[in-house]
C-alpha cells in the first residue's frame, strides 16, 4: 500500500521502513500476550520459546530503528 503511494525513493525507503516497523510493533504485542498467557497457564516451556520469538522481533526493530535514523530519513528529509 505505501509502496504506490510515494514516487520519492529516498521517502519510499521511509515509509517501507515504518511499515516494517509497525509490523514488528504488532507482533511484539502478540508475543507478550501470549507469553504471559502461557505463564498464566504454567506453560513456561511455551512461554521461553514464545519469548526467543520476542527477542528477535526486538533485534528487528531494533535494526530498522538503526538504519532509519542513520541514513534512510536523513536521505528522505
Amino acid at each position: 500500500e505505501v509502496a504506490g503511494d510515494i514516487a520519492d525513493k529516498q521517502v519510499l525507503d521511509a515509509g517501507l521502513i515504518a511499515s516494517a516497523q509497525a509490523v514488528e510493533h504488532y507482533e511484539m504485542t502478540r508475543y507478550g500476550t501470549l507469553i504471559a498467557w502461557a505463564k498464566q497457564l504454567g506453560r513456561d516451556d511455551c512461554a521461553a520459546v514464545l519469548q526467543k520469538n520476542l527477542d528477535e522481533e526486538k533485534a528487528t526493530d531494533k535494526k530498522l530503528t538503526e538504519m532509519a535514523e542513520r541514513k534512510v530519513n536523513l536521505k528522505a528529509a
